[in-house]
């Protein structure tokens, strides 16, 4: 997820509107969904983090809470990689930015889940 969004951040700041003179990123339902996925990788790794606590500690709740965090991080993903490629438009889909695998990677979590 960090990775995509890195991605998007960086098109969308490289990218102007001639005709504006500002950048994608300067548009302001762009940086909302900036923002938007920002907060969505902040909360995976606040789950993450906190899931390894309790694994470390050896809590009652350490195997649920995997469990938890691999269903929370997939549907994350699949939010982010969509926001993505919402944002970063037609550009999204050049092989060149990552951001058109990951989202497709995102997806196959959901599908490919597996019981381990």
């Amino acid at each position: 997820m960090r990775a995509t969004l890195a991605e998007a951040i960086a098109h969308l700041t490289n990218t102007r509107l001639q005709h504006l003179g500002q950048t994608l990123a300067e548009q302001p339902l762009v940086r909302h969904d900036i923002g938007r996925m920002q907060i969505e990788v902040d909360r995976s790794a606040a789950l993450v983090d906190s899931t390894i606590a309790a694994l470390e500690s050896a809590r009652e709740d350490a195997m649920l809470r995997v469990l938890e965090v691999k269903a929370a991080s997939a549907e994350a993903a699949i939010t982010v990689t969509d926001m993505a490629m919402k944002a970063c438009g037609g550009a999204a889909f050049r092989r060149e930015l990552g951001i058109e695998r990951r989202f497709r990677d995102a997806r196959a979590a959901r599908v490919m889940a597996t019981d381990d």
